[in-house]
């Protein structure tokens, strides 16, 4: 049972309905296109947790993994949870759910730290930053294991994680930037964990 990829999802599924539908301050005016389509990063939870350079050289260090945990719109939560139980139930088969933890973490704060002081991105959030880590390491457990197919995974699910990972690369400069930090992040957690 993949139990860091089912935890970890209803984790971000539920601050996502926290933070976007019921922890709102009430001086903010956030409309419902906003909460279901767009989305927005008025929240507290989003306040206190999002990426930002300024706030982590005040020592907010936190900030560095905790940004991955947040979501704005309901297309970014529901394709990061897809892609999330896909790649993190192919990885967590091979590696435990510790080891799978631990490459997602790595990730995030590898692209964190990237994004914080290399990029000095203001604001930040979303999960794909350990995502595309745990692709990373899905890519180097194919090549081991000399197929695609070394998982449960069926092939339909890798199909829309291609889809995921090319769409991932269209999504704005910054985005970009996040998803190839992360996916370096997952190359060297898979590098320190398989060799």
């Amino acid at each position: 049972m993949p139990i860091f990829t089912i935890t970890f999802c209803s984790v971000i599924f539920i601050i996502y309905i926290l933070d976007n539908f019921m922890i709102i301050p009430k001086t903010e005016t956030v409309t419902l296109k906003e909460k279901l389509l767009t989305g927005h990063n008025k929240g507290y939870i989003n306040q206190a947790l999002h990426l930002s350079e300024m706030k982590i050289k005040k020592g907010q260090v936190w900030r560095l993994v905790s940004s991955a945990l947040l979501h704005v719109g309901t297309l970014h939560i529901v394709s990061n949870i897809a892609a999330t139980l896909i790649v993190g139930y192919a990885v967590e088969s091979q590696l435990g759910w510790a080891k799978t933890a631990f490459c997602y973490i790595g990730s995030a704060l590898i692209s964190g730290l990237y994004m914080a002081f290399v990029y000095k991105l203001h604001e930040g959030e979303g999960a794909s930053t350990g995502i595309y880590g745990l692709i990373a390491v899905f890519v180097m457990l194919a090549v081991k294991n000399g197929t695609v197919l070394f998982s449960p995974v069926p092939v339909t699910a890798l199909i829309i994680l291609a889809i995921y990972i090319i769409g991932g690369m269209f999504m704005g400069k910054a985005t970009v930037w996040e998803h190839i930090s992360g996916f370096a992040g997952g190359l060297l957690m898979g590098l320190f964990l398989l060799f």
